[in-house]
């Protein structure tokens, strides 16, 4: 087959056009960073990239799980505290109260203010976060899930569970219920407490102290659940921010351009391109001379 000069040029332009089509696509890539940035540029890349994607927005979610969770644990740890305090006012109460070198009108004195540990232990229990009750179990927008009536205290919670996932296969509960609070006996010991005051009842008031401890062993316990749960939490948070480096960096490799070797890349794509600008200009000005001849 016969090469004509035509022939040549047509190959010399479709040349400088793929060399300026290059130099562009070099050129993107070097502005976005990206040398996979849609499935077109490959594939396979591309399908991986997302997937890594996907696991660092999934964990990312985890992770505000995980936080969420532990604001909940630490405003129920620190009510559980304000409790304890409150039970040991309680304590130190029946240890005046048994006291026999205090009268009969003591007592009475002493019983009066029963009622405002009461109403404090109370107001604790129906304390809330994020305008949501933490000791309610799920019925967390009733108002008030404890009442004091005056005679007794009464719960309208339930015991549900309100628990947050921290991974693809792990949820954990976060709460502790109005019931846990109920199996403390913490009301009813207040309330006995203030009945043997009034009733001036020593002997019953000295057994009272050992309930009342119990009382604070459970509520030390509640609160070292809490903690144990918060360990738990904090070991998947350092699993989970691992994991993102890793999906980071796995990321960054499989879709990042090399930069050094892109511009090298780009710069030896405009020599060739110059070098067709220049063959195809040559050429042009000798068929121009040739049909003026």
């Amino acid at each position: 087959m016969r090469i004509t000069e035509s022939m040549i040029t047509k190959s010399l332009l479709s040349s400088i056009n793929n060399n300026r089509e290059s130099m562009h696509s070099i050129q993107e890539t070097i502005t976005t960073g990206k040398e996979v940035d849609q499935s077109s540029d490959d594939p396979i890349q591309f399908y991986r990239a997302n997937r890594f994607r996907q696991g660092i927005k999934q964990n990312e979610q985890y992770l505000k799980n995980i936080q969420n969770a532990d604001s909940w644990l630490k405003s129920s740890s620190f009510n559980l505290e304000s409790m304890l305090s409150r039970v040991m006012n309680l304590r130190e109460r029946a240890i005046q109260g048994a006291n026999d070198s205090f009268s009969a009108d003591d007592r009475l004195q002493m019983a009066s203010g029963i009622d405002n540990i009461l109403e404090d232990l109370v107001n604790i229990a129906n304390e809330s976060f994020l305008d949501k009750n933490i000791f309610s179990g799920t019925k967390t927008k009733i108002d008030d899930p404890f009442r004091f009536d005056g005679n007794s205290v009464s719960y309208h919670g339930n015991t549900g569970k309100i628990s947050r996932r921290i991974s693809e296969n792990l949820k954990i509960n976060i709460n502790v219920t109005g019931q846990d609070l109920l199996d403390t006996d913490m009301f009813n010991a207040a309330l006995s407490l203030r009945t043997s005051l009034i009733n001036d009842d020593t002997n019953e008031i000295s057994q009272i102290i050992g309930t009342i401890d119990s009382v604070s062993e459970k509520l030390i316990s509640l609160n070292t659940g809490i903690g144990t749960i918060q360990q738990q939490l904090e070991l998947a948070k350092n699993r989970l921010d691992t994991a993102n480096m890793n999906l980071t960096s796995f990321l960054s490799d499989t879709e990042d351009v090399d930069l050094a070797k892109a511009i090298t890349q780009y710069n030896s794509e405009e020599m060739a391109y110059q070098a067709a600008l220049q063959s195809t200009a040559k050429i042009l000005r000798l068929n121009i001379m040739d049909f003026l001849k």
